[in-house]
């Protein structure tokens, strides 16, 4: 499998990043039909062809998905997608 690794610094306090995770689960829903469960500042998720998990807390956000041999071709595209929807979020873009 192909993994995209996600480490980043933020400044988003408690209440941001809670925010923030509403917005990717929402974002993770609707854009890619994905099934996502949150334990805390923890969303793991799947859909078709991907899996993985993002940790959101104060001042970092971390994470890893997976694409599997379908979503492969799309890597580059897929991690700038997540890149550009996190600069958006957390203010760094």
């Amino acid at each position: 499998m192909s993994t995209i690794r996600i480490n980043r610094t933020h400044s988003l306090n408690e209440s941001g990043c809670h925010e923030a995770l509403e917005d990717l689960t929402a974002y993770l829903q609707e854009e890619f039909a994905a099934k996502v469960t949150r334990q805390d500042g923890t969303l793991s998720f799947s859909g078709s062809g991907f899996a993985g998990e993002v940790c959101v807390e104060p001042g970092r956000a971390s994470g890893k998905i997976k694409l599997g041999l379908l979503a492969r071709p799309f890597r580059r595209t897929l991690e700038n997608e997540i890149n550009r929807h996190l600069d958006a979020r957390f203010g760094t873009g």
